[in-house]
This record gives C-alpha cells, structure tokens and sequence, in this order.
C-alpha cells in the first residue's frame, strides 16, 4: 500500500490526471494498477485495461517485425535498403545507395528529426510518404551521429511491407498482437476510439489541464500510432525478456537490446546513467552499472516509458495522459533503485531540476533572440501582399491569409498564427503542439511577394516555400 500511495502523490504533485502501469518480474505479472482519471470531466477512472497512445514506444513493434523477416531470410540487417526498394531517394546520394535496415532502427543516417515534417505533413499514403523522404535535407555525416528521426523507423515499417506485400498494421496486428493476445492494442486512432475505457489526452499548464486532440499520425505510423493498455504491454514486456510465446530467437532479442550506436538522445545528463546509447529500435543504456532497454513515446497529449532490466529479468510499462511528462521518468528510476537495492533519492525532486534547467536555457535562447531583434521595423507591404498558397516538396501547402488585419495560416490544414518579427521575418507558430519557427518573406524583381524560407528544422538550412496562388 505503501508504494501505491508514493505512485498516486507523484501523479498528483506533477498534475498528471492519470497513469496506469505494469510490472514484470521472472517471468510473470507481478502488478498493474491504474491511477487517477482517464477522463476529467467526467470522472472516469483510469484502470490497467485504459487504452492510451503509447508514442515512439511503437518502433520497438517495428523493430521486432523486421527481426522476423530477417529470421525468415526475406531480409538482412546490412544489406543497402535500395536492393528491396530500388527506387528509394535520400537527399544524400551517398545514404541512398548504402543505408540499411540497422542503420534506419539505430538513427545513424544523418537525417534530423524534422518534426514539423514528421508531425504536420504526414499523407495516409506510405509510399508517397518515402517518396517524400529526398526533400529532407540530411544534418551530418552518414554513420557519424546518433540522430533521432522518425522518419526513418517510417521507412523501416515501408521496407516489411515491400518484403510482404502486407501493409505494416496488418503485419503488426497478426505476427505480433494476436499471437500475444493483445486484444486491447489497435494501430489508429479510429480503431482506438471505438474502445469505452479509453483515456483522453491532456496538457497541464501550471494551474489546469487542457484536455488536447488526438493526433494520428498517418504514413508515419511505424515511428509512433500504437495504442495500447498496460496490461497489454506486460505481455509484450515478457515476451522481450525471453518468456511466454517466443516470435523471435533469443539472438534476435539480444540483436535488438545490444548497442547499435553510440551517443545520446537524452537533453540531461544524470549521474547515474554512465552510457546512453541505442540498439534498434530502443535505448540501451547502463543505470547504476546495469543495462537498461528502454523507450519513451511522446504523442499529442501522451506520454509512456517501456523499460526493462534484463540481468533482473525485471520489466515495466508506465502510461500516462498528460503531455511530455516526465513523472514517468522519476518514478521508474525510483522503482530501479527500490530493485537494485540502491540507496532511494527524491527523483520528483530532481527530474523536475533537470527539467527546470532544461526550460532555463529555452527561456535564455528565446530572452537572446528577442535581445537581437531590430525594433521598429515593419513589414515592406500591407498585409494582402502576404496572403496566398505556398508550396515547399515534401512539406505540402502553408496557406497565408488576413483576418483582422493580421495574418494567419495553415500547414496543411493545421492552424498557424503569424506574428511580425522584424523586417520581413515572422514568427509562424503553429497552434496544435506549440511549435515556433522563423519565415522570412522574399519579393521577385517586380516586389511582388513570391515565397517565404521557414526555418524548419534548426540544424539544416531553411525550407523555401514558393508562392503558387
């Protein structure tokens, strides 16, 4: 009971309205447990069987599903993508012609995350989806640097269904939920909306929760549409560390669970973890001198981290409905030092001191541009000029128009609020997930406005958009 009480007063200290969790241990369920609400409004109780969007969670599904194929010899960890899908095109030719299956699950490309690519330009179309993938400019090296992208698990679950003939939901659903009996896990959106206990999403904005919509994410799927329950996940979690129905080898588990390539995703740095590194597919890390698998998911409104302890057989799914929030993170780390018999510290207390100083540097980031801004400055034209349908390939439509006498727009389809900046730079934000970004407005020759460049993804050079309407 005692531990019960801690896991509600962190949920409660963090404003997350629920959570619900599952642990593993040698080989069996030893507790699930929901907490909190899964519905505000309505006071509905979040149970283990709530289904939740687990996030990026899903590209350790995608891994596993080219494990098999690898193990039914339709596929080989090192031979060049190119070889199944001959058409591919990266925007680094060089990465076209020698990138793998490996290379895609432990984000060594050298592609960047682009999320506003990855998040607002999705297509329900895969293969329009890869084709896309040559307007993504790369930001180092090929084999350089560990990159997260999203984009590249996309390709990964494209290339089982090149191999199959299947679309990468169908191939999921039968070689992976079925033969688990995850009868609670659905692929969309629409498929988990059809479930009563369901959870909806939230955003705690210091004094509330903002209840916030779904978001499918379409062609992108592979990198992140899973939804699942706890109790749903702890099967899966057996099943990783070697228990109940076997779908790959032992030498597959430990192919996917092993380093791949160095180097952090992490934003903190933490004394306690001495290596971050990914395998394929998840994080594989050393906590307190023993390796750790993980995986995080991040999705509108939703936050889960999948983590097993493989020398301690030992394995844990926690989800949760509120945004990016890293409760998760310290009650995991509290039930490892509780396993491992480390000495217990306030992990609330101190995630939310890594996180503190985390916002502490955005908010200096944000202080020093606006310290650099050229004041009283206005726009070259009247607002009409700016109005219109721009362009950019591979990141669709932005559509400029006035309301108000200020300007307002979308990426395809998804709100945007611009704000005058200096000169002809504004601040594009769109509203759905709070993303800012710079756009800087270009005239031809005649001065007649005819495109704007968007800073897009802050490692590569800006995305020009040409005006077309």
């Amino acid at each position: 009971m005692e531990k019960e009480l801690l896991v509600d007063e962190m949920r409660k200290q963090w404003g997350l309205p629920g959570l619900s969790m599952a642990i593993v241990k040698d080989g069996k369920i030893v507790f699930t447990k929901g907490y909190g609400v899964r519905d505000e409004k309505k006071q509905l109780p979040m149970t283990e069987d709530t289904v939740l969007p687990i996030g990026s969670t899903t590209k350790s599904f995608t891994s596993l599903l080219l494990s098999m194929l690898v193990e039914e010899g339709k596929l080989d960890w090192d031979t060049p993508v190119k070889q199944y899908i001959p058409w591919l095109k990266l925007s680094d030719p060089e990465v076209t012609e020698k990138v793998t299956a490996r290379d895609l699950l432990c984000h060594r490309t050298g592609l960047p995350k682009h999320d506003v690519h990855g998040v607002f330009c999705t297509k329900e179309n895969r293969k329009e989806m890869v084709e896309d993938l040559q307007y993504l400019p790369m930001s180092a090296p090929f084999r350089s640097k560990l990159q997260y992208s999203n984009q590249m698990v996309m390709l990964a679950g494209y290339l089982a269904e090149v191999l199959t003939g299947e679309s990468w939901e169908d191939l999921v659903k039968e070689r992976i939920l079925k033969p688990l009996g995850m009868e609670h896990t659905c692929m969309t959106i629409s498929e988990m909306e059809r479930y009563e206990n369901r959870s909806k999403g939230y955003l705690f904005n210091g004094t509330e929760n903002l209840e916030l919509p779904y978001l499918s994410l379409k062609g992108i799927g592979p990198a992140g549409a899973i939804n699942s329950t706890a109790e749903d996940m702890a099967t899966y979690l057996l099943m990783q560390l070697g228990h109940g129905k076997k779908l790959v080898s032992q030498d597959s588990l430990e192919e996917m669970h092993k380093v791949q390539m160095h180097g952090t995703p992490y934003f903190w740095t933490m004394d306690e973890i001495t290596e971050a590194n990914y395998g394929l597919g998840w994080f594989v890390d050393l906590y307190r001198g023993h390796k750790m698998v993980s995986h995080g998911g991040n999705t509108l409104g939703f936050s889960s981290l999948m983590t097993l302890m493989p020398e301690q057989d030992f394995g844990m799914i926690l989800l949760s409905n509120g945004n990016s929030n890293f409760m998760i993170y310290a009650l995991t780390y509290a039930i490892l030092d509780r396993l491992l018999g480390a000495e217990e510290q306030d992990w609330m207390a101190k995630m939310q001191g890594l996180i503190g100083g985390v916002f502490a540097q955005m908010q200096q980031a944000m202080e020093e541009r606006a310290k650099n801004r050229i004041l009283d400055t206005t726009p070259k034209y009247e607002p009409a000029a700016y109005c219109g349908v721009y362009t950019a390939p591979g990141f669709g439509e932005f559509t400029v128009r006035e309301s108000g006498g200020k300007l307002v727009g979308d990426l395809n389809g998804y709100d945007a609020i611009l704000t005058h900046y200096q000169k002809e730079e504004f601040d594009g934000l769109l509203t759905l997930m709070g993303v800012n970004f710079p756009m800087t407005f270009e005239s031809d020759k005649n001065g007649r406005v005819n495109g704007f460049s968007a800073v897009l993804e802050p490692t590569v050079a800006p995305i020009f958009f040409q005006k077309i309407a």
